[in-house]
């Protein structure tokens, strides 16, 4: 039917028809999901699948891991900010809004509910490696709402920032952060068609500490074309004692044994960039690991020290993007990782981009 031939009437019955369809449809559980606003709430799905009904936008919040707080001042919700961790409470360059009078936990596995009380907040936001359901259960009473908001996400980004853009009021800052996003998740996905992934082994700033499949390191590996040589690892049936995805403890043996081609090692976050001593320290002790210096990693200089503050950028894509540059030079020769940091930390996040994040094995050898 031609478009000229619809009257407006009929025109917008059937846009309502297709709204209505559309909040009807199912939504997959742990995928948040907008499913409508009526009398001033936002409803919605959040991380776990729970349905909640929020005023929008939202006027009082606390906030627990970094991530999220990023998104949230990203999408312009900052004022709106009343409570935050330690992980935010402690960096004055970086947060230079927050006060500590605004410190509500230690971290998320350890929030001060007598403080977040006090601080009168009408949600309070976790990931969903948190005891949210503990924070539900105590905070419930005070009538105050736990979303679980996933942030550190890599494969949920778009659908959290835009649910974090309609609970603060700013959907178009939403859609210009996912632009972001997804024009280097596009990027990768077509540059790194086709190529033979190559092994990497990465290391949290535990010796001998990985990161498995069901973190969002592990995804950002892959996401930047590598393969992870532990990502066959399941954690059901591995000892407690090894740990979590997050951080499970290898054997020295069994690095040497998958023979990486690459090595990255994370650092704590920190805004401003480790010295480069230090980052000397690290990689060369690395180098100097037993059974080390015959890895393919090592005798190539393929051995890289990166502070979580780029690779955890904007849902780990910046860190997915230096990965990918580092792994396959030849097809990333007009990117600049750094200039995506920059972009993210001065459009997104309103502070100087001091640079110089990593620092590679090869680089110390010239």
């Amino acid at each position: 039917m031609r478009s000229e031939a619809v009257s407006p009437v009929a025109w917008l019955a059937a846009l309502l028809l297709a709204c209505a369809a559309l909040l009807a449809a199912p939504v997959q559980a742990g995928d948040p999901a907008i499913l409508g606003q009526q009398g001033g709430k936002l409803h919605f799905r959040d991380d776990v699948g729970r349905e909640l009904a929020l005023p929008a936008p939202l006027t009082r919040v606390v906030v627990f891991n970094r991530y999220t707080t990023e998104f949230v001042r990203a999408v312009g919700g900052m004022p709106a900010v009343v409570g935050v961790d330690i992980d935010s409470a402690r960096g004055k360059e970086y947060w230079p809004t927050v006060t500590p009078d605004m410190l509500a936990g230690q971290g998320q596995s350890s929030p001060n509910y007598e403080a977040i009380v006090a601080l009168r907040p009408q949600a309070v936001f976790f990931p969903r490696n948190s005891d949210w359901q503990k924070a539900a259960e105590v905070l419930g009473r005070f009538h105050i709402a736990v979303v679980v908001v996933t942030a550190w996400d890599v494969l949920k980004h778009e659908q959290n920032v835009s649910l974090l853009g309609r609970l603060f009021g700013q959907p178009q800052r939403a859609e210009k952060l996912n632009a972001f996003y997804r024009g280097y998740r596009e990027l990768l996905a077509q540059r790194l068609k086709g190529v033979a992934r190559k092994r990497v082994y990465i290391e949290e700033v535990g010796n001998y500490k990985t990161l498995l499949k069901g973190s969002g390191w592990h995804d950002m590996v892959e996401l930047g074309g590598g393969q992870n040589v532990f990502g066959d690892v399941e954690i059901a049936g591995q000892s407690s004692a090894r740990g979590t995805v997050q951080g499970f403890s290898v054997d020295p043996e069994e690095v040497i044994a998958r023979r990486p081609e690459v090595i990255v090692k994370l650092e704590p976050a920190q805004y401003l960039p480790h010295p480069r001593a230090f980052s000397a320290q690290v990689l060369q002790g690395i180098a100097a690991r037993p059974g080390f210096a015959g890895l393919p990693a090592v005798r190539s200089g393929q051995v890289y020290h990166i502070s979580y503050y780029l690779a955890g950028a904007c849902s780990k894509i910046i860190g997915a993007l230096q990965i990918a540059k580092w792994l396959y030079p030849e097809r990333f020769t007009d990117v600049d990782p750094e200039q995506a940091m920059k972009a993210w930390l001065e459009q997104f996040q309103d502070v100087p981009a001091p640079g110089g994040y990593s620092v590679s094995l090869a680089e110390l050898r010239k």
